[in-house]
């Protein structure tokens, strides 16, 4: 009897791994944003991102830091302005995760994990970390880190570890980390009025710099 092929479980990569290293910037980076992940898997309903931050339909990102920096909502442009809007303002914008082990397309409980990004679930998988100690010691003009996530539990703090044991271990830099409220749209508990208006008030009480 012939036996079907057995599935392989296949990495799921980001989405934008070829800018994770920031290999897009030609300026001089002062604030760097690190969020988490983007799969790239074709199958997940609604990913559509163009770069980071990008499913706008759920997240507000890129209306809250023009908001913040007195421009116009930027929440329907393009990579290529939303580039620009980093360059005029000598911000970066990353990932925290690179890639996932042990991820299978075809399950459909590994794909409602990743693709939905169920935190309780996704630690089931082998993250490979973004090396974000190498992007700052190529970009020595950082000195603001923004953790759009304003709190962490255990598999996110491990994700940050290398990041944040480097920041200490390099007092000379002064970097300030700055772990800030969720540009989400579904993470409305709290807001009062315009959401992006309201989270962009939210990100200067939490001492987010124009640099």
């Amino acid at each position: 009897m012939v036996r079907p092929p057995v599935a392989q479980n296949m990495p799921c990569p980001h989405r934008f791994i070829n800018d994770l290293q920031l290999d897009y910037v030609d300026w001089e980076v002062k604030t760097l944003f690190v969020g988490t992940f983007n799969p790239d898997w074709k199958s997940c309903d609604n990913n559509y991102a163009q770069w980071f931050y990008g499913r706008v339909s759920r997240n507000a990102f890129w209306c809250i830091l023009p908001h913040i920096y007195g421009e116009q909502s930027l929440i329907n442009a393009d990579r290529d302005t939303w580039v620009d809007f980093c360059r005029r303002h000598n911000l970066a914008v990353t990932d925290i995760i690179r890639l996932f082990d042990g991820a299978d397309e075809c399950n459909p409980t590994h794909k409602n994990a990743i693709c939905k990004f169920r935190d309780d679930d996704l630690i089931h998988f082998q993250p490979t970390l973004n090396n974000v100690p190498e992007i700052l010691e190529r970009h020595e003009s950082i000195k603001q880190i923004v953790v759009t996530r304003q709190t962490t539990d255990t598999f996110w703090e491990n994700c940050f570890h290398d990041t944040f044991s480097w920041i200490h271990q390099h007092p000379e830099r002064e970097i300030n980390v700055r772990r800030v409220r969720s540009p989400s749209r579904i993470a409305r508990r709290g807001v009062v009025g315009d959401f992006c208006e309201f989270v962009a008030n939210k990100w200067i009480e939490q001492h987010y710099s124009l640099l």
